[in-house]
């Protein structure tokens, strides 16, 4: 997925401040390929899902909730003018 400019960063600075302090403690100097904690994906996607579907991001559930999710997500995300490749969604 293609963000328009930085708009995806402004909102999860302007959502979330305490994830990026904890982002920026631990990942200012890390590789760009360096990873996030599980708990850190967690909060990202949460942010992610929240602003685009007002859901956050499921954690359980059936492949149908989820591919549900992921098109709402889609939908959600084109409507506000990013370009979406696609989504992997397995089971």
């Amino acid at each position: 997925m293609t963000p328009p400019s930085n708009f995806a960063l402004r909102f999860i600075v302007e959502e979330d401040c305490k994830l990026v302090r904890t982002l920026n403690a631990g990942y200012a100097d890390a590789a760009p390929d360096g990873g996030l904690d599980a708990s850190e994906r967690d909060a990202l996607f949460d942010v992610l899902a929240s602003h685009f579907t007002g859901r956050l991001w499921p954690r359980s559930g059936g492949t149908k909730a989820t591919r549900r999710f992921v098109a709402d997500l889609q939908h959600g995300m084109t409507a506000a003018g990013w370009k979406v490749d696609s989504f992997a969604v397995t089971a």
